[in-house]
């Protein structure tokens, strides 16, 4: 390359570095999976030391105006990774040519310009590799790392993480995770340094027990290399995440901490054996980092390898990647289905404090394994596995065949009629003269009764599915009949009307939250605000209010929000293509007739206000608050329930065709479509 194009060339390179602030998870080609994580980190309101990052096109520059570039492709064309002499040498030779090369003018002044806006007398200087640290690939400790660094040696060490790009051991990393055939490069961090008190490692995911609801965090005195470099036994604490608490703690005796060296650098200090013995975090700062923590994952989508520094009362992250040591387990609810039944009767349910989120145990003792919610705005979808479903109606089959159905309304009722009577007891209390365990025990106790009634609930809906047209359909009856009853003592069933007012009412007093996010938290949730005072992430929570995806797999609940809670359900769910929707719509019948009649679609509460006479009603599902206006409409058709679901119990009430269970109605239909409803056969007719 003849001079001149070399220097058109570097004219095209308008940016070597760039503030943390100003970097995405995007720029990764820009400023390596380190500094990519760091920007990132502080767009998502992590605390994250202040920073920038040296850019690739810095080092590509420092290669191409010291013509190194030739000379480094020739060493690594010379190594056979089996033989590790030539690995040692190409290394070698190398890291030689970068460290006595002189760095441009223009590279050095911009790096100490950036530095004196930093204003802090001590950086780290990191080594950030173009392809480290994906899920199946980490390059931590493969790279350099300069601590406590000063302006005196500030650009010795940028060339020397420049140089880390070939250590013996990243050179053969490249060629055992073929990378070596990748274009790679490297970026560098430069980090305000913080002075560690206590520093450490935390992984979101235990990496031993693979438990995906604990994560571990250990903790050691003064700077956190001490415990990467295995050189001193940390602290180890284990915190199960729903409900937050921990579980487990291993205190350890610290010797010895690395600490800074008053010239730069580090040093080893002894610790006295007062000191050294005691808890390094309180439980107070476990469950606060441990916030930090599932904030990170929770963000990121992915379990996360952590770096933490403590100083001045306050946590830091330092850095952040994925853990590369987990088996692949499905950690995402489309992997655990191949088919989905849409069967479950979702009745006045809209949030996921109601959600039933626990094992739902049938009175004959089956457990369903999977079971998924999906909310958009006002309405619910609940689903389960087919699998679970099959089982469920062969386990019911047995129950029948051995006539042990004779008590189960029996039971049904009176465990029902002994929740009204608590929930008034309840109501009645002055919960704040009352211990925050009394609210505790007392809340545990009432979702423990959603847990039975659904049990009931759920066993004669299936019930139903499965011995239709026989003597039971008596009992089926009699269960309608309880619910009806039930009902006229409170419209919503679930008792949430009296129940929830009057205890979130406490919580907004006693923890200054806003109540309506409140009925977006899951039970486990509750159980953590209550025990831990507020240890929730409410910006999280607010995004529930307009999508979630509440899922419980294999005894473990996963929660989505927004925009990630929709692609998670349609990945379980697809929606209907253009293929599938046809001017016929197939559905369940729940009351017989026919009918036809313009479409009035209700899909949020609002909507209910203004419900044409004569209309048909088409919603995802109706709850006990449509059931006034329903007096009115000539027909209802609903996406989703079941034989005892509110739109079948009470269309029959009032003698009005219904067809449940449609599963693409509200999205085919659409207001002022005229349709026949021909509930005779279960088909919606779109006529104009």
């Amino acid at each position: 390359m003849k001079k001149s194009e070399k220097t058109d060339k570097m004219t095209l390179v308008m940016e070597l570095l760039r503030d943390f602030k100003n970097i995405s998870k995007s720029d990764i080609s820009l400023v390596g999976g380190k500094g990519a994580s760091l920007g990132e980190m502080i767009g998502a309101e992590i605390p994250v030391p202040p920073g920038f990052v040296i850019l690739v096109s810095a080092f590509e520059k420092f290669l191409e105006e010291t013509d190194l570039n030739v000379e480094i492709d020739a060493a690594l064309d010379s190594v056979n990774r089996k033989e590790m002499h030539t690995v040692e040498a190409a290394s070698e030779k190398i890291k030689a040519l970068i460290l006595e090369a002189e760095m441009p003018k223009d590279i050095a002044k911009e790096i100490q310009k950036f530095f004196k806006n930093l204003d802090s007398k001590y950086v780290a200087v990191r080594s950030s590799a173009t392809a480290e640290d994906s899920a199946s690939a980490a390059w931590a400790g493969q790279l350099e790392s300069y601590l406590n660094t000063t302006e005196e040696n500030l650009l010795e060490n940028v060339k020397k993480c420049w140089a880390s790009l070939f250590t013996p051991r990243a050179i053969f990393y490249r060629f055992e995770k073929d990378l070596h055939k990748q274009k790679i490069s490297v970026a560098v961090v430069v980090q305000t340094m913080v002075e560690s008190e206590r520093s450490g490692i935390a992984f979101s995911v235990h990496p031993i027990t693979q438990d995906r609801n604990q994560l571990i965090i250990e903790a050691g005195l003064g700077l956190g290399e001490a415990i990467v470099s295995g050189q001193i036994t940390p602290d180890s604490y284990v915190v199960e995440k729903q409900p937050r608490r921990i579980i487990d703690k291993n205190v350890q005796t610290q010797t010895k901490g690395l600490y800074r060296a008053e010239k730069g650098g580090n040093e080893w200090h002894d610790i006295p054996k007062e000191q050294g013995e005691k808890q390094v975090l309180s439980d107070k700062e476990i469950l606060e980092l441990s916030r930090i923590i599932l904030q990170i994952e929770t963000h990121y989508g992915f379990p996360c390898d952590i770096e933490w520094a403590f100083e001045k009362e306050k946590f830091f992250i330092i850095q952040s990647r994925p853990i590369t040591t987990l088996s692949q387990v499905k950690d995402s609810p489309q992997q655990y289905i191949n088919q989905i039944s849409r069967d479950m009767s979702l009745t006045a349910i809209y949030y996921p404090f109601l959600v039933q989120t626990g094992l739902i145990k049938s009175p004959f003792g089956f457990k369903c394994k999977n079971i998924f919610y999906f909310s958009s705005r006002s309405f619910i979808k609940g689903y389960k596995t087919t699998e679970d479903d099959k089982q469920m109606r062969e386990q019911i089959v047995k129950f029948v065949e051995k006539g042990k159905l004779t008590n189960i309304l029996k039971t049904f009722e009176t465990i029902i009629r002994q929740r009204i009577k608590k929930t008034e007891t309840f109501v009645k209390t002055d919960l704040d003269k009352k211990s925050r365990q009394w609210v505790i025990d007392q809340f545990k106790k009432f979702h423990k009764f959603y847990l039975r009634y659904w049990s009931y609930h759920l066993f004669a809906f299936n019930l139903a599915k499965t011995i239709e047209n026989t003597p039971y359909q008596r009992l089926l009856k009699e269960n309608e009949r309880l619910i009806n009853e039930v009902r006229q003592h409170n419209p919503f069933l679930f008792f949430d009307e009296e129940y929830l007012p009057h205890l979130f009412s406490y919580l907004v007093k006693t923890f200054s939250v806003e109540k309506r996010l409140l009925y977006f938290l899951t039970p486990n949730e509750i159980i953590t605000l209550m025990e831990t005072e507020n240890d929730i992430d409410w910006q999280e929570i607010r995004k529930r209010l307009k999508y979630y995806l509440l899922c419980k797999i294999l005894d473990k609940e996963i929660i989505y929000s927004a925009t990630k809670a929709l692609d998670e359900y349609n990945k379980i769910v697809p929606q209907p293509s253009k293929q599938d929707i046809s001017r016929e719509i197939k559905g369940d019948i729940a009351y017989k007739g026919k009918v036809t009649g313009k479409v009035k679609v209700v899909l949020l509460k609002k909507d209910l206000q203004n419900i044409p006479k004569n209309s048909i009603l088409v919603a995802p599902q109706t709850t006990p608050e449509f059931t006034p206006k329903l007096k009115n409409v000539a027909a209802i058709v609903t996406d989703e329930g079941g034989i005892l679901c509110h739109a079948a119990i009470i269309s029959r009430e009032l003698k009005k065709p219904c067809i449940i269970g449609t599963k693409i109605a509200t999205q085919v239909l659409k207001d002022g479509d005229f349709i026949e409803v021909n509930a005779d056969e279960g088909v919606v007719k779109i006529l104009k």
